[in-house]
Formats: structure tokens, C-alpha cells, sequence
């Protein structure tokens, strides 16, 4: 038989397995003939739902017996079939569907007050006895999804051959479909048990049952929908304007045709209609659509009142686009629900009306048990009658075409991906750094490579050649040992400038992590101050050093642990032997005049100290990963309290001092579009301080310059490296409001945008200085890259102004401790 006509043949026959075994099917059209896409069917005495494909057809498999079957499609007319399935008769019932124009209803419009208000606002005060009405149930549930490549950009295309060797491009213009049978059992509030009964895919590599799409567990009834705000949010008039376009009648029900329109244009806000029932105020259907950054998505969801209050979904269709850096693709999802097993909360209007009783927190999230997925063995092996007796939604043309194509995918990716050469370690590596191993090996070796591997330029060391290393191994089933040694070579001082940290995370569930470091490098009198970069940056190009620095020849130790559940106790103690040092070299492309001599050059400052403090966290939740224990979310304010002391005078000239410090910070959501944070913090060192040395002073985050590596949120944007340094007493205040919607992100084009704006306000108090103040807006890509204008005053004095470029590198790892 040749190709062609086997192709067609199996396509045939694959479309006559699919029908035949549905004992109920038919075609939804409109008067003129057209299929009524996304029309939904619900069967009463069956509690299920179904949604029709592209070509209006609906199927399903119904035990024998008498129904009630209800035709719905917005805009057309409800019909309301009787039917008797007999024995192992197909019963064909195609259903023509009159429009069903909507109506302006008559309202009386008072304080200009748009009618749907009044609607939403009861759909709102109604919405937590629908959300809590159920306690329990039990669904069979039918979900295909299909999704197509249409265009694929040359940046993705590289990226994806260099990965694996093979192109997206030659995937493109092909139709991928999964589907899956499950049944998912629901438990008050939001516990779902999925069990995959059947699962098949023409997706390549998605093999695994337990890969199956999940059903859409957020609820229109909740104040948040997954990621989206309701339209039902108790604060919902903040977030959307509601206008009332008309009515219709389904049967003695009333249904309002309610526009949603967002206030801003924020990926997280739906647009488009809600269909509120008179008198119960339910959700009768919705056609919502949300634009995450160029993933455009249309929901149609059809609720059904199953018993008395509970009003469930009990179809969806949700059709999604996406283009992307000139990518585009479209996936479509559809859900059919069966219910069975249906119990009722009859203590939830009994729970709203009373105030509930105040209960210990439970602060473990517990993520993997809220949505639990696991799969049937038979899964992935069932044949044709199976699928053919429970798939609920027809298979399209293109879809049959994608199972018969599907071996001759996977085969030509397999040898692509066989012949294709993706070494673990590259020669490219050696200039951009690598990683040999990974999460399931045993050992994980990364280094920096050679880019990285100048790190630094100084007029006291000259230039830094060498690098980084990282080696991580796993001690037992949840310990981990990593060793991070560096080793440089200083053009200038011609010596060597080498240390690392040896890291053992032990005790997983109390967090403990022991930490052993050591070198012999140059450090910075306020390494929280102008970054080293920076530094290099304008010493090279402007001649011009911010940063001065002394010799550092150093080991300490330190220990983290969690005495109990938020308390973390935090000791340590080192010995450094520090000596100041002169500037070496003067080489730059700038003015050699502005290069100034380093401080305390030929002094002589060791230390021995030790430190304690702790931190505690009143509310914080966690996750539990195979005994690891990891903070996820913080609920309250972080308090902390840091004593140390250098005590010893075996050295030269060994500094002594005594340090309290202690404070409170605290990162508040006032909205969704809005947040808040705070630090405030003041110490004071104790008693003599003679022999105290400059270089344990209290310093302070310190920027002036341009363009910068620090935070606009941390750092004083301002303030010189050294001017409010102190070995008196400090007082520290930094607030931070944090804002999707401030000022330029009202203008219309640019909400929605991908960045954030924030108004800065620090202070900063010692007896020298007296009272320093800085106030600044920012714009923020992600909190990663910053532009920002700040303003200073001195004792409440005008003094400075000044524009910052800022790429916050205090979120990622720092080269030097």
C-alpha cells in the first residue's frame, strides 16, 4: 500500500474508532450552518459537562437511562433536550441554535453610578459562601490540550540547537496534542488528588503519565485566580471598572452581561465580560482574557449549580497565543468535568457569620500535598476502545495527523540528538567559565573562566590575575560540603592574593552551616562601600581611586543555627593580622593628579574578636524537601541583635573594642501593585576606645558615583565612602516604597511594562556628622538594574543632587567576603 493512501487510511480509521464507541454525539451549529466553537453541553442527571472542538462536534459515553441535556452558547438561545440512551445504540442529536440578542435593561441610574456596580457588589459580598460551599468531591475528568509552533526567532533556534542539536524550527507549522483521563478528588480548602487513568501525547519525550495537564484549580471565586485579581476580589472596584451592557434570560433565570475593564494595563489584571445571575448572584459563565508580557490568553468557563450553592465549572476552553521576540506559538486547553460524590459544607454560612477561633499557626507550606499527582500503571497503555469510550471532546483532523506522525517526530529527534555532540565541558568554557557535574552527581566543580579572570584593578595591587573556584559534594543524604578557593596574581605588589571558604550545611532541618574562611588580599577600609569594580573602573579610566586598602592575612570561623523554629543563633571568631599599604603603581588613562595615596600606609592594626547575635523572625513559613528546611515566606518583622569583641593583645598592636548593634526590618505587600520596607537599625560601641583602629569603625553602604554596582534600596546613593564612618554611636532609618503605578507607569503606553518605580527616603544619624538625609525616585528592571535621582541634606539643609545608574550586584554572589 502506498504511503499516501495508508495515511489516509489510518486517518480514517482512527476518526471511526473515536466516534463509534461515544454512545451520544452530535454537532452544534447556528442557523446558518456554522459550528458554534466552545459551545458547552450540560447532562443533569450525569453532573457533566462538555465542550464542543473547532467543528462544533461534542461526544461522550452515558449509561443507559433518561437525561436531561442543556445546549448553551453565549449570545444564542439555551435549548434543553429529553433523551433515552438504549442498550449499545449511538444516539446522533445535532442541535441548531436561534441568537439570542441581548437587552438593555431598564435601570434607574442614580449619582451617575453605572448599574453593574450594584450587581457586582452583592456577586462580591456572595462570593465566600460559593468559594466554601463545597467540602468534597469527587470528578472524572477528560483534558486535551494542542498546541502549534508557528514561528520560531533565530536567537530561540540557536539556543536550541546548541542545547540539544535540534532546531524548533523543524517542529514548526506541526500540531502537538495531549490527553489525559483522571479522576481528582477535591478536599476543603484547596487539597486536589489527581489520579491519571489514561494519558497519551504526540508531544516528543512526553512519555510520563504524570506529565498530564492538571485541572484549573483557581476559582473565580477567590480574591486571586492563580496569578490574576477576580473580578470578584473584595477590592475589586480598586482594580477594575464594571459596566453593564445587557441581559438575557435563560429559562425563570435573569443573566447581566457585566464588562470587566482594568484600571491599568497589568498582566495580572483580566478584561472582558461576566455573566451574574439575578437574585443568587452567581456566576452564570465568563469570557475573560489576560496578556502576561506577550502570552495572550482567552478563558471561557461555564458554571453549572450542581446543589444548592455549590455552583462549579463545569467546562473549559482557554486559548492562548504567544509571541515573544518574535516567536509565536498557540496552545488551546480543554477540560470536560463529570462530578460524582458531591458533599456539601453546611457549616460554611455558620463559619462567615462567626469570627473564627485564633489557631496555632501551622507555619510548614505544604506544597506537594496541595495538589498531589500520581498515575495508574496502565496509564500509558491503554488502546483505542478505552480512549474511544472516555474521550470526551472529538479528535480534530490535524490532531489524528499528529499521533500517526508522532513515531517519525520522535525518531528524527532521537537520532538528531544521538548524533549531535553536547559535551558537559566546552572550549568555550575556558573563556566563559563551566560546570562540570550537577544536582544528581556527586561532585559539582565550577570555575570562573578567563573572562573573570581579572577581577580587579587597583593603584595599590595593580592588576589581579588568576581565579575562582567552586567544589561542592554531598556528605550523606542531606549534608553539603562546598570549598570556593581563589588565587590571584598582583601585577603590581607581584605577590600572590589567595584565600576561599570551606562551607559545611549540616543539620538541614535546623538550617545549621559552619563556615571556615581564610586568605591573604587586600581589603577595602568600608567594603560596603563604593564597589571594587567601580573602583578599577574610574582608576584605569579617570585616574581617580575611592577606594584605599590594607593588607588582610586572616582565618575565622563562624556557625549558623536554629535554636527553635524563627530564632537563629549566630557565632563566630577571627584572628587577622593587617598591616596598611602604599599605592604601588600609577597607571591610568586619565589624569595621574587625581590619584590619591592610600590611607595608614605602614600601620600595623591586628585583631582577634569574636561575635554572637541572633536573629529572630516572629512569622516565617517554610517548605521541607527530602529534611532539608528552607524559608520560603516572611510574615512579620525580622529582629536581630550583634555583639562583638576584640579582645586580645598577643599581636601587634592589636585593636580593642566592644560593639552592640541591633535593629528591625520588614518588607510589607500594601497591594498588589504596591509594597513597603523598611530597616532600621542603631548601635553603639562600649566603653574605651583608645585602641580601636580605623578599620573597625562602623561603615555604611556608600555610593557617590555615577554609575554604580549597589542597591538604590540599601546604599546611600550620596554619601562619600568614608565620611560618616564612626566608633561613637549610629542611628540608621531606610524606607522604601515600592509601586507598579507611581508616576510614570500611569501613562497608558507604558502600563503593563515589564519595570517598577520606587521613592527612596534614608537617613543616617552619628555625633559627627549629625543628621544626613537622602530622598530619591527610581525606576527598577526587575530590581536588578536601576536609574534613580537622589537629593541629599545635611541637618535638614539642601547639600547635594545627583543621577545614578545602578546595577545591583548585592543580589548575586560576591567574589570577596
Amino acid at each position: 500500500m502506498k504511503p499516501l493512501y495508508l495515511l489516509i487510511f489510518l486517518a480514517l480509521s482512527s476518526t471511526h474508532i473515536s466516534l463509534s464507541a461515544q454512545n451520544f454525539k452530535g454537532k452544534i451549529t447556528g442557523k446558518s450552518g456554522e459550528p458554534l466553537y466552545g459551545s458547552s453541553i450540560y447532562i443533569n442527571e450525569a453532573n457533566q459537562g462538555l465542550v464542543c472542538n473547532d467543528d462544533g462536534f461534542y461526544q461522550t459515553n452515558l449509561a443507559a437511562g433518561n437525561y436531561s441535556v442543556e445546549y448553551k452558547c453565549l449570545g444564542f438561545k439555551r435549548v434543553e433536550r429529553k433523551i433515552q440512551i438504549k442498550g449499545n445504540e449511538t444516539l446522533t442529536l445535532d442541535i441548531t441554535l436561534e441568537e439570542n440578542p441581548y437587552t438593555l435593561k431598564e435601570v434607574t441610574v442614580s449619582n451617575n453610578e453605572d448599574p453593574a456596580y450594584p450587581i457586582m457588589r452583592k456577586a462580591i459580598e456572595k462570593a465566600p459562601l460559593y468559594a466554601g460551599a463545597i467540602k468534597e468531591y469527587t470528578a472524572d475528568v477528560y483534558i486535551k490540550g494542542n498546541g502549534e509552533i508557528l514561528k520560531v526567532g533565530s536567537l530561540v533556534d540557536r539556543l536550541s540547537k546548541n542545547a540539544e542539536g535540534i532546531k524548533l524550527s523543524e517542529l514548526q507549522n506541526q500540531v502537538f496534542v495531549q490527553e489525559s483521563f483522571n479522576e481528582v478528588q477535591f478536599t476543603s480548602p484547596d487539597k486536589y488528588r489527581q489520579t491519571v487513568k489514561a494519558f497519551s501525547s504526540s508531544i516528543p519525550d512526553n512519555l510520563d503519565a504524570k506529565d498530564a495537564m492538571g485541572v484549573i484549580q483557581s476559582s473565580l471565586y477567590m480574591p486571586k485566580a492563580g496569578m490574576f485579581i477576580s473580578p470578584l476580589n473584595p477590592k475589586a472596584f480598586t482594580y477594575y471598572r464594571f459596566r453593564y451592557e445587557s441581559f438575557f434570560e435563560d429559562g425563570n433565570i435573569t443573566v447581566n452581561k457585566i464588562k470587566v475593564d482594568p484600571k491599568m494595563k497589568d498582566p495580572i489584571l483580566y478584561s472582558g465580560y461576566i455573566y451574574i445571575a439575578d437574585n443568587t448572584w452567581h456566576i452564570y459563565s465568563a469570557e475573560l482574557t489576560s496578556n502576561v508580557y506577550g502570552v495572550k490568553e482567552e478563558h471561557t468557563i461555564t458554571y453549572q449549580e450542581l446543589k444548592e450553592n455549590a455552583f462549579l465549572p463545569v467546562s473549559y476552553l482557554i486559548n492562548s497565543n504567544i509571541d515573544i521576540l518574535g516567536n509565536k506559538f498557540t496552545f488551546n486547553y480543554y477540560a470536560s468535568l463529570k462530578y460524582k460524590d458531591i458533599e456539601i459544607n453546611k457549616e460554611i454560612v455558620k463559619e462567615l457569620a462567626e469570627k473564627k477561633k485564633t489557631k496555632k499557626r501551622d507555619f510548614e507550606i505544604k506544597k506537594d500535598s496541595l495538589y498531589k499527582t500520581e498515575s495508574d500503571s496502565l496509564a500509558t497503555k491503554r488502546d483505542s476502545a478505552y480512549w474511544a469510550s472516555i474521550r470526551a471532546i472529538p479528535l480534530e483532523e490535524r490532531e489524528i495527523v499528529s499521533y500517526i506522525k508522532k513515531d517519525s517526530v520522535q525518531q528524527h529527534i532521537d537520532s538528531v540528538r544521538k548524533d549531535h555532540h553536547n559535551s558537559k565541558f566546552s572550549f568555550q568554557d575556558i573563556f566563559t567559565g563551566g560546570k562540570i557535574g550537577g544536582d544528581s552527581t556527586r561532585f559539582t566543580f565550577k570555575f570562573d573562566g578567563l573572562l573573570l579572570g581579572v577581577p580587579e584593578y587597583n593603584f595599590v595591587d595593580g592588576l589581579w590575575l588568576g581565579q575562582k573556584f567552586d567544589l561542592t559534594t554531598k556528605i550523606g543524604k542531606n549534608n553539603r560540603l562546598s570549598i570556593s578557593p581563589y588565587i590571584y596574581y598582583t601585577t603590581s605588589r607581584k605577590r600572590i592574593a589567595g584565600g576561599g571558604d570551606i562551607s559545611l550545611l549540616y543539620s538541614r532541618m535546623k538550617m545549621g552551616e559552619l563556615i571556615i574562611s581564610g586568605g591573604s588580599a587586600s581589603q577595602d577600609f568600608n567594603p560596603t562601600g563604593i564597589h571594587r569594580f567601580n573602583n578599577a573602573t574610574n582608576s584605569l579610566i579617570r585616574g581617580r581611586n575611592y577606594n584605599h586598602f590594607y593588607q588582610n592575612d586572616y582565618i575565622s570561623v563562624s556557625n549558623n543555627i536554629e535554636l527553635t523554629h524563627g530564632l537563629t543563633l549566630i557565632t563566630g571568631i577571627e584572628t587577622a593580622k593587617r598591616s596598611g599599604l602604599s599605592n604601588h603603581t600609577d597607571y591610568t588613562w586619565g589624569k595621574k593628579s587625581r590619584i590619591t595615596p592610600n590611607m595608614f600606609s605602614g600601620d600595623r592594626f591586628d585583631r582577634t574578636a569574636y561575635n554572637i547575635g541572633v536573629d529572630y523572625i516572629p512569622y516565617v513559613y517554610y517548605t521541607l524537601s527530602d529534611g532539608v528546611k528552607k524559608y520560603q515566606r516572611i510574615a512579620s518583622p525580622v529582629f536581630f541583635i550583634r555583639y562583638s569583641e576584640a579582645f586580645a593583645s598577643w599581636q601587634t598592636n592589636n585593636s580593642k573594642y566592644r560593639k552592640l548593634r541591633l535593629g528591625i526590618y520588614q518588607q510589607l505587600r500594601l497591594s498588589e501593585f504596591s509594597r513597603f520596607g523598611y530597616h532600621i537599625e542603631g548601635g553603639a560601641f562600649l566603653g574605651n576606645k583608645d585602641k580601636m583602629h580605623f578599620a573597625d569603625f562602623q561603615q555604611f553602604n556608600t555610593s557617590d558615583i555615577t554609575i554604580s554596582l549597589r542597591s538604590p534600596f540599601t546604599s546611600f546613593m550620596l554619601l562619600d565612602n568614608y565620611t560618616a564612618s564612626t566608633n561613637k554611636h549610629w542611628l540608621k532609618g531606610e524606607f522604601n516604597y515600592d509601586s507598579n503605578y507611581l508616576l510614570l507607569k500611569r501613562l497608558p503606553f507604558l502600563q503593563g511594562k515589564m519595570f517598577t518605580e520606587s521613592l527612596h527616603l534614608k537617613n543616617l544619624y552619628t555625633p559627627d556628622m549629625k543628621l544626613y538625609s537622602e530622598i530619591g525616585y527610581s525606576i527598577n528592571i526587575t530590581r536588578l538594574l536601576n536609574f534613580g535621582t537622589f537629593a541629599s541634606f545635611r541637618k535638614a539643609e539642601y547639600q547635594d543632587f545627583g543621577i545614578r545608574i545602578m546595577f545591583d550586584l548585592e543580589k548575586s554572589k560576591k567574589l570577596f567576603k
